[in-house]
């Protein structure tokens, strides 16, 4: 059926119900039937918002307005107005858009404090100044890790003095808050210490104290020997373990039964150890000299005999005289001794060993859902539970993702439970929902544009068309003259007569004017009688 028959069946019956009473009944069900679709079609057609910045100061949040209101933004505030809202296809232009005029500033101030020269200023304040930028230009820094929503950097420095021999060394405390489900590891903190030692002149790493919103001190995962930090070093070790399980089995199972179907926790003991490595490497075309010794013993010359008693004489040096029994001395030695040893490399290391005692897991797997009707004849959505032959293929998927080891004493359990039907059943009814809200509007709109153009050509015709023509008085009184001589009316030929031709033409064409001579004719029956 095309608009133009439909327009004909309209106009039909606009001449069926041709009372004005009748008519402004129509028109006003159509408008209001056309009022609803537009409501629907308003709603259906709303904008989706999403977050442009959260945790906004007051002066942050009325700048950011003041721009959107500049700009005829739509925006929504909520969270008492710290969070603003924005379209959902416009929020990272809007950003490029705010950070092109350095919004929002946020409470942090750095180094652009000194931007306007001040005049007056004291040494005091300037101090103070550059390290409130100093403090600034830290924390933004620290707040690009993505752990961190927040972050307050207090350095104190100590007072220059020529008067004290020892002065007092810098210090720094930082408190960072972290997003909510997020932790720091043992290298994002170190890299902080290392960030603010290096960034403060004189500001040793042990002297930099790092604190989160929970009131844990940080750098204590730094401090310490290994003994003291291996706790910590296995729960890391431990979650990350769990984790990854989790993920390898949701991802598999959820390519088989769906998305936000399936839910998994497991649960890793794990056994820790020390291996301690020591090898020693020796080199044989490389030797060194571990000890050298050299005796050297050289003797030339006479040796005169001992002889004489102890006196003055014997101190007196005799006459040389080869022929009195002197000897010919001549004696020389020499013993040199080198110890040698091949290049030797000896290495100790000691490695942490994490070993898995025992692995757990539990998976719950949402089942089927029936349409069923109840005693009373209304839908009801039922919960089927999967078979167990299902049951049992997703244990031998999970057991293959986590390496079973039955001697480990590992567990899995895999259960069909029902996940929240009222969720289902209203999403369901959104889908089933969704499409004939376009069809009313559609249809509603159609049917309004039909009614103006009704309307239009009615108001036209109304403008154009001739008075009804009135019945002349001689017709009348010659109706009424033969209705009296009703046996005189039955004799003539009514087929042929022009009268009753004339009168037949009138009620086709004005059939309320017919109507109303009629009853005119019954009450002025009532009265006379």
């Amino acid at each position: 059926m095309n608009i133009k028959e439909i327009q004909t069946k309209v106009q039909e019956i606009f001449k069926k119900n041709a009372n004005p009473k009748n008519v402004i009944l129509l028109l006003s069900a159509l408008t209001l039937v056309s009022f609803l679709a537009f409501i629907a079609i308003k709603q259906s057609t709303t904008e989706d918002y999403a977050v442009l910045y959260t945790h906004l100061s007051p002066d942050d949040a009325g700048s950011i307005l003041s721009v959107l209101q500049e700009e005829h933004i739509p925006y929504k505030v909520e969270g008492n107005g710290s969070i603003i809202l924005v379209p959902k296809e416009k929020v990272y232009d809007i950003r490029l858009k705010l950070a092109a005029k350095g919004l929002p500033h946020g409470k942090v101030v750095g180094f652009e404090l000194f931007d306007e020269p001040k005049l007056g200023i004291t040494q005091f304040q300037e101090n103070v100044e550059f390290l409130r930028a100093l403090e600034g230009e830290i924390e933004r820094t620290i707040k690009r890790i993505n752990a961190i929503q927040d972050v307050k950097v207090n350095i104190a420095l100590p007072k220059d003095s020529i008067f004290v021999r020892e002065s007092e060394e810098p210090k720094a405390s930082i408190l960072v808050n972290l997003w909510p489900g997020r932790e720091l590891t043992k290298e994002q903190v170190k890299a902080i210490v290392f960030l603010v030692s290096h960034a403060v002149p004189g500001l040793k790493p042990e002297n930099v104290t790092v604190i989160d919103n929970r009131g844990r001190v940080l750098t204590d995962l730094l401090s310490g020997n290994e003994d003291e930090t291996g706790s910590s070093k296995e729960l890391e070790v431990k979650r990350k373990l769990e984790k990854e399980i989790e993920r390898k089995i949701q991802s598999m199972l959820s390519q088989v039964l769906g998305s936000g179907k399936v839910v998994v926790r497991a649960s890793v003991e794990i056994e820790t150890g020390r291996l301690e490595k020591k090898e020693e490497l020796y080199d044989p075309d490389m030797t060194a000299v571990v000890s050298e010794r050299k005796i050297q013993e050289k003797e030339t010359g006479i040796k005169p005999k001992e002889q004489g008693v102890p006196g003055t004489t014997t101190n007196v040096p005799p006459v040389l005289n080869l022929n009195q029994g002197n000897e010919i001395l001549k004696k020389e030695k020499k013993d040199v001794t080198t110890n040698y040893d091949v290049s030797k490399t000896i290495q100790k290391t000691i490695t942490p060993i994490f070993k898995i005692k025992r692995i757990s897991v539990g998976v719950l797997v949402d089942g089927k859902y029936q349409k069923e009707k109840d005693k009373a004849g209304n839908e009801i959505i039922k919960f089927v539970p999967r078979s167990q032959e299902e049951i049992k293929t997703y244990e031998e998927i999970v057991k293959s993702a986590i390496g079973y080891d039955p001697k480990r004493g590992d567990t899995v359990t895999v259960a069909s439970v029902p996940f929240e039907a009222k969720q289902f059943v209203q999403k369901e009814k959104s889908q089933k929902k969704f499409p004939w809200i376009y069809i009313a509007a559609g249809g509603g709109l159609l049917t309004l544009i039909l009614v103006g153009i009704i309307a239009l050509k009615l108001l036209k015709s109304k403008k154009t068309e001739p008075q009804q023509p009135e019945i002349p008085e001689t017709l009348m009184a010659e109706m009424k003259a033969r209705a009296e001589h009703k046996e005189e009316l039955e004799e003539l030929h009514i087929e042929s007569d022009p009268l009753y031709i004339k009168i037949v033409e009138i009620a086709k064409e004005h059939p309320e004017l017919v109507a109303n001579v009629i009853s005119k004719w019954i009450r002025e029956e009532g009265i006379s009688k």
